[in-house]
């Protein structure tokens, strides 16, 4: 039982990385309904942000953190206007190669300015471990689990109660009519890709001191890609329960089966939600959820 507790919450702080990462796709196909394929190497993009200002400017941790993630804001803001805009009246299918266009990009040119491998970034809590009820945590763990959820509860705030939350929800389900109504449609669409990209910044930074940072590391991207199908792709508290039953899913894959079916048992775990739930555990076809 103890190796059981042991197991489960390391899948919870692994599932809140995901979590994270699929609270933006959430957040900006709610908002326009495209899926950026992107959005992982915006992780990437904000622990090199972080680790630059950090180790190359000699900042101080918070305000590395902070200036990272208002870089990756700006960064998404510059993609939607690229990538994204010029294709406002293109076919879905088109944005999407857009956004896997970028994410080749943003990797290449990383790869070009930095090369391969970079180093690990400082953790912002203490990695020291310490017992409760006989699961060994840290306060790292625990605060990765924590900033998910305050997310989760912070977004689901701003979707319901404030101005933009709902011109957001109205563009994604309308964009003529929400422009009817006098909802600025393109600040809809640079605010959604902005957060979506901050969202990941802060998942690339946390992730940042458990892995190296390269340029490849965004390829934990599709993880939360794969949360957010799992929970539902109109839900952000599907997105959020994804992440966790995906990182648990995982690691109860990689002992007590093998390492090497991790991924064939998580993709077996997405295809019998699909067939079960089409929409996702907490998704619902043709309707935006909260």
């Amino acid at each position: 039982m103890a190796l059981l507790g042991q197991v489960l919450a390391s899948g919870l702080i692994l599932g809140s990385l995901y979590a994270l990462t699929a609270l933006g796709f959430v957040i900006i196909f709610r908002a326009t309904g495209v899926i950026n394929f992107a959005q992982g190497e915006m992780m990437m993009i904000g622990a090199i942000f972080a680790l630059i200002l950090y180790q190359d400017y000699g900042l101080g941790y918070v305000p590395a953190f902070v200036l990272a993630l208002v870089g990756a804001w700006l960064t998404g803001v510059l993609l939607e206007r690229v990538a994204y805009r010029p294709l406002l009246n293109a076919p879905v299918f088109t944005v999407i190669l857009s956004t896997v266009a970028v994410a080749q990009m943003l990797r290449s040119g990383v790869r070009a300015f930095r090369g391969n491998e970079l180093s690990l970034f400082p953790p912002i809590l203490s990695t020291a471990p310490f017992t409760l009820a006989g699961i060994t945590l840290t306060p790292l763990g625990v605060g990765i689990v924590a900033v998910s959820l305050a997310c989760l509860l912070a977004f689901v705030a701003f979707f319901r109660f404030t101005r933009i939350g709902w011109a957001m929800r109205a563009t994604a389900q309308n964009k003529e009519a929400a422009a009817l109504v006098g909802v600025s449609v393109p600040q809809v669409f640079s605010v959604s890709w902005g957060i979506s990209a901050a969202l990941a910044a802060a998942a690339g930074i946390l992730l940042a001191p458990l892995i190296a940072i390269t340029p490849d590391m965004g390829a934990i991207g599709i993880k939360g890609f794969i949360a957010a199908i799992m929970g539902g792709y109109s839900s952000l508290f599907g997105a959020v329960v994804g992440g966790f039953l995906l990182g648990v899913v995982e690691n109860l894959a990689g002992v007590y089966i093998s390492s090497g079916f991790k991924d064939v048992v998580t993709f077996g775990v997405l295809i019998a939600v699909l067939i079960l739930r089409p929409a996702g555990l907490f998704g619902s076809a043709g309707t935006q959820r909260v």
